[in-house]
């Protein structure tokens, strides 16, 4: 291809990501703009694309009908709980995975991969009586139980530890070093990119999850935002403009840590698919 050529093919490509990146924002950009509406203009046709003028009085709705801190910190709680567990558990599976030979080494690591195709649909019944036997019915551990470790985790961990030389992990273990040395002191920084990826996918899923902490939980105590968002609408009249300043509380931290992050996923992603 000459170079007219290379640089239309470029600037093509450029164009549809540009395309695509503006349908994607669309939607977030309209529930800050609802958020900060005045009443009159929620229903306004057409519909005003600006704040007109702007106001924190749905923020303020939103915050005195329902205590969205403590939704926020019963999240926090849960999903930062998840994402330790599930990255610290991968790594060492992965590890495990990519460096040691043991029987049936192939079929547990298939086994493990294929509960990502098992929906919470279709476990949840029989989780909720193992809760129930246990006494875990509205408590974090309940909440936590299914997701403790992450065959997402395990599979990432296993594919990059598998690129790297073998001769760093020989020469360690010349040098006297134990197992777990090994992991947390020469893998663990090396693939620090594909754990910040890792655990910002699992954060994100851990954050948004809505059926397993509904069935689990009772009390509004140990309510997660999703679950907290969903009872707060009125089944009879949704008010927009409360609902989504409280969507906007909700999503927005998810934003920040994706744009504080996101050089650790571009990273994370191209250096797992170094070797499949």
């Amino acid at each position: 291809m000459t170079a007219p050529g290379k640089m239309a093919g470029k600037t093509l490509i450029f164009l549809i990501v540009v395309v695509f990146g503006v349908l994607m924002i669309i939607p977030f950009y309209w529930m800050i703009v609802t958020s900060l509406q005045i009443p009159q203009n929620l229903r306004a046709f057409p519909p005003k694309w600006l704040p007109q003028p702007p106001t924190l009085e749905h923020f303020a709705r939103a915050i005195e009908q329902a205590p969205f801190l403590l939704y926020y910190r019963n999240s926090l709680i849960v999903a930062t709980i998840h994402v330790v567990l599930s990255v610290l558990l991968g790594l060492l599976a992965g590890y495990a995975f990519a460096v040691y030979r043991f029987p049936l080494k192939g079929f547990f690591f298939i086994l493990i991969l294929s509960t990502l195709m098992v929906p919470i649909q279709v476990t949840s019944v029989s989780l909720y009586i193992l809760m129930s036997r246990l006494g875990w019915i509205d408590t974090f551990a309940g909440i936590l139980a299914p997701d403790i470790a992450s065959a997402f985790s395990v599979f990432f961990m296993t594919q990059t530890i598998k690129s790297m030389p073998r001769d760093l992990i020989d020469a360690a273990r010349i040098d006297g070093s134990r197992e777990i040395r090994i992991v947390m002191t020469i893998i663990a920084p090396l693939v620090k990119g594909v754990m910040a990826t890792v655990a910002l996918i699992l954060f994100i899923n851990a954050w948004n999850d809505f059926l397993w902490p509904v069935i689990i939980i009772n009390s509004q105590t140990l309510r997660t935002l999703s679950v907290g968002i969903a009872f707060f609408k009125d089944p009879y009249h949704i008010a927009f403009g409360p609902l989504m300043a409280a969507t906007t509380i909700a999503t927005l931290p998810m934003i920040l840590v994706y744009i504080g992050l996101q050089r650790f996923v571009i990273k994370g992603i191209a250096t797992t698919g170094l070797k499949f």
